[in-house]
């Protein structure tokens, strides 16, 4: 239960360390739109100072974006947070298959890619086989042909 406690509390710290990086990169592009359009909205409003508020604000945002996505920290913050997620999910996989499936006799994960690894390789085994078999026909009826 410990377990399952401090990797619920890391996946969630990661996506709230995460969501107020996020947070304030929205209010770093919210000052610069502001900045960028503060004079220019000033007066009478018409259609085509929205259209420029609008375009500003898109190319304002998908810049700031751009920038941040490209950094470290964004890439260690997802990073983090998939991972704690990857363990997260890893967890409740195992709990599910100890306290469910195999009490109940189920197939687990682990056990149907086994099955799916030996079928696989029987496949494999079975198409090598035909191929062979085949040959063998071929190489016969050319000796009887021979004779």
């Amino acid at each position: 239960m410990m377990k399952v406690f401090s990797t619920f509390v890391n996946l969630y710290m990661a996506g709230m360390e995460t969501s107020s990086n996020l947070q304030s990169l929205f209010m770093e592009a919210m000052r610069k739109v502001q900045e960028k359009t503060a004079t220019y909205m000033e007066g009478e409003i018409s259609p085509d100072k929205y259209k420029h508020f609008y375009n500003v604000w898109m190319e304002t945002y998908s810049e700031t974006f751009k920038e941040f996505s490209k950094s470290g920290h964004f890439v260690s913050d997802i990073g983090k947070l998939n991972s704690y997620l990857m363990d997260f999910q890893k967890y409740n996989r195992e709990m599910l298959e100890e306290n469910y499936l195999k009490p109940m006799n189920l197939p687990t994960k682990t056990e149907i890619d086994e099955i799916n690894k030996e079928l696989y390789s029987l496949k494999k085994t079975v198409k090598e086989l035909t191929i062979q078999i085949k040959e063998l026909k071929e190489k016969k009826e050319g000796c009887k042909d021979m004779t």
